[in-house]
């Protein structure tokens, strides 16, 4: 990430902001269990103007009993919070983590990001959240991508979900402006999130609400979509979602919606029953390091942004282990060209209403290939 950061701050004593029920489209899941050692981070994304600013200053002012570290970038639109937080020693900005009378921190540095979050770690025990917001035109793809490729902070840290804010008077021209090198930025931020956050609903009618809903489902149809106003939005709609350690059984397919780029689009894959997870790796690899669906030539114009995946298992052996599961139901999740899969708890089988599945988020998705090509890896690899 080549944009500046901000530094860290703890809260207490604040009397609490009221902040109301966030009105949300699909099911809200619950704030996941943090472990001693391992912290989930999340990424906070959104053009200026879009209410970060106002999510933030909640965070660190409000006495809502949750230990946060907040990384702000001071050339978003949290500039005026970082500006009281931000130390210097001889003219040059210095990282310092400043506690805050509410139990969180917040951290606004001249540094890379990755420096950033390195300091953070060394205060391990302070804090059980890690809130990490990004520049308004700021690729959460590559911010996610830098949690994962660094070894180091990956045994820390663990990637909890992407929330992207959008402005309800704005979101409908800003998805809609053409690139001429492709999806531009409300797209692209969109289309990596895990949960979208419409908020100032009341500067919009009821019908531009549901055609911001209908545009959004049509680029991401896996994203929950909250609605809010004034950016009151409750910290367990943004912090501890567990979206990378699951995936959502709801995927919205919506109709064609002509005011933005008919080539971002979501694509859903069935899964039958128990696979081989050998096979299914392999489709994945040719998937997202060969760019071409798997036994087809390269088009060179697929773009997978985000895969996600909660399947039945047979011989897994997670990566790095030497463990060994005979039978095991899975998570994937993908962001570009890197992904994971990681045992979960079966809580469902494979006779329940939450069937097993691929999802694709991305540009110029050849569905039909894509399922043709499915369809013969599951006649493969399915166990009968």
């Amino acid at each position: 990430m080549d944009e500046d950061i901000p530094e860290l701050v703890d809260v207490a004593g604040v009397a609490p902001e009221v902040v109301e029920p966030t009105e949300s489209v699909g099911e809200t899941t619950n704030v996941a269990e943090t472990s001693d050692k391992i912290v989930p981070a999340t990424i906070l994304t959104g053009y200026l103007g879009a209410g970060k600013t106002t999510l933030l200053n909640y965070i660190l002012t409000a006495n809502h009993g949750k230990r946060i570290a907040v990384i702000m970038n001071e050339f978003g639109d949290s500039q005026g919070i970082d500006q009281s937080l931000t130390s210097s020693h001889n003219g040059a900005t210095v990282e310092e983590w400043l506690d805050l009378k509410n139990g969180c921190m917040c951290c606004t540095i001249k540094d890379k990001g990755l420096k950033a979050i390195e300091s953070l770690m060394a205060q391990k025990g302070k804090f059980d959240y890690i809130l990490l917001e990004t520049t308004g035109l700021a690729d959460p793809g590559q911010v996610a991508s830098m949690l994962w490729t660094n070894e180091e902070l990956g045994s820390e840290i663990r990637l909890d979900g992407v929330v992207t804010m959008v402005d309800a008077k704005h979101i409908i021209r800003q998805m809609g402006e053409h690139r001429e090198d492709g999806m531009n930025d409300a797209q692209r931020q969109v289309a990596f999130a895990d949960r979208v956050v419409v908020n100032k609903t009341d500067l919009a009618t009821r019908e531009q609400v549901l055609e911001i809903d209908e545009m959004i489902s049509k680029i991401n149809g896996a994203a929950q979509i909250l609605h809010t106003q004034y950016g009151r939005v409750a910290i367990e709609d943004v912090l501890g979602i567990g979206a990378y350690a699951n995936v959502d059984p709801e995927i919205r397919q919506k109709s064609y919606v002509h005011t933005i780029d008919t080539s971002i689009g979501t694509v859903m894959l069935s899964a039958p029953g128990r696979l081989r997870w050998s096979l299914v790796d392999e489709w994945i690899q040719e998937l997202l390091w060969d760019g071409r669906v798997p036994g087809n030539e390269p088009n060179g114009e697929m773009q997978v942004m985000r895969l996600k995946a909660r399947l039945a298992v047979a011989d897994f052996v997670p990566v790095g282990s030497d463990q060994h599961y005979e039978r095991a139901t899975i998570v994937v999740q993908g962001v570009c060209e890197m992904y994971d899969a990681f045992v979960v708890p079966d809580t469902t089988g494979l006779t329940a209403d939450v069937p097993y599945k691929l999802v694709l988020i991305g540009r110029n998705l050849p569905e039909q290939l894509l399922q043709k090509s499915w369809a013969l890896l599951i006649e493969h690899s399915l166990i009968k």
